[in-house]
């Protein structure tokens, strides 16, 4: 497995207001898988991820591209029996893994009240990419032996989501912080608003970038907005390799655009470094 380096060049902050970065993938739902393995897979991480959480699946979700307006789909209707999303996490709280028959996560966090630095993008898909290969070993593992096969990954994702502390005095206004929002005058009480646009490679549309901003409160009671980058897309080869590829790729994506719509004042209070 190779050893992930930072990209020449890329925008970097030394105190960035990330407060998650979420790395996953969507796959189609394993031969001899059922929900009674569970316990299984979570004895692949559980000395690294000692608590479990039960929580509501997540839908299948592909990013389509075609006439406006058909930025993604999602499908509420399952097949069968419904199988739960786990969260294996760990004992500090800070990252955990998500996984259901066709999803598999890996999310960093920060946690109110403890000192987790951010361990940066290279170190979190090191971690992924072997937790990745342990699931798809195992997943085979139940197959019958002429029929084996890895992981089939259909949607790929990245997301980062910052926590941007506005100026004192400021409501919900994000013009100090984001380029992209200029109300002058006419500053509004919250904000809530979303864009997205196809990536093109070769002439040919393979992911989406999506950002969200939404008003908010932190927990000590201070405005500010939420801001979520995502890439999401379908790699044009379904293996590990492909999928960490993409991730790459999509990291320096979320990025640059992180560093695009943001201010210069906000980067100086963020200790821009490139």
């Amino acid at each position: 497995m190779a050893e992930a380096t930072r990209p020449a060049g890329l925008p970097d902050f030394r105190q960035p207001p990330l407060n998650e970065v979420v790395l996953g993938v969507q796959f189609a739902p394993m031969e001899g898988y059922q929900q009674i393995y569970a316990g299984d897979v979570w004895k692949l991480y559980k000395s690294q991820y000692p608590n479990v959480a039960e929580q509501p699946p997540l839908p299948p979700v592909f990013e389509t591209f075609g006439p406006l307006g058909a930025q993604n789909i999602s499908f509420n209707i399952m097949p069968g029996g419904q199988h739960n999303r786990y969260w294996f996490v760990s004992s500090d709280n800070t990252e955990l893994i998500q996984f259901q028959n066709d999803r598999f996560l890996h999310n960093w966090r920060q946690v109110a009240g403890v000192d987790n630095e951010y361990p940066r993008f290279e170190a979190i898909i090191q971690k992924f990419q072997k937790e990745l290969v342990q699931l798809s070993n195992f997943l085979r593992s139940l197959q019958p032996p002429e029929r084996q096969r890895q992981l089939v990954c259909n949607q790929v994702e990245v997301t980062y989501i910052n926590h941007i502390t506005l100026p004192k005095g400021v409501r919900g206004d994000p013009s100090p912080v984001l380029r992209v929002a200029n109300f002058g005058d006419a500053s509004p009480d919250d904000i809530g608003m979303i864009w997205r646009r196809a990536l093109v490679y070769n002439g040919h549309p393979y992911a989406r970038l999506i950002c969200e901003v939404n008003s908010a409160l932190n927990y000590k009671g201070e405005n500010m907005v939420v801001l979520n980058i995502t890439v999401r897309g379908n790699p044009s080869v379904s293996t590990i390799g492909n999928v960490i590829e993409f991730m790459k790729n999509a990291r320096e994506t979320i990025v640059k655009e992180f560093a695009n719509i943001t201010t210069e004042s906000a980067h100086a209070a963020w200790e821009r470094i490139l």
